[in-house]
């Protein structure tokens, strides 16, 4: 019993949240997301992203058409929803 579940931990995959309160505060909250690796999600305050050139941006461009917290409060909304996707 305890090699099977030491087997499961090794896989790399973690198992399904058992409740609501844990999806709300897990979900959406991978560093690997971010370029910058941060473990707490970035409170977005910028209005404007930097560009590469005229509509050629890294991801973001506009705070109203996007940006990292905005994706990581859809995210959670849409896993406490048991949703594949959430828009706010």
């Amino acid at each position: 019993m305890a090699s099977d579940e030491q087997n499961d931990l090794g896989s790399g995959f973690r198992k399904a949240f058992k409740s609501f309160a844990t999806s709300a505060i897990h979900v959406g909250q991978e560093p690997e997301q971010w370029k910058s690796m941060a473990v707490v999600p970035l409170i977005s305050l910028s209005t404007t992203f930097k560009q590469h050139g005229p509509g050629n941006h890294a991801g973001f461009e506009y705070s109203r058409s996007g940006n990292p917290t905005r994706n990581c409060l859809e995210k959670a909304v849409a896993a406490i929803d048991g949703a594949k996707y959430c828009k706010s």
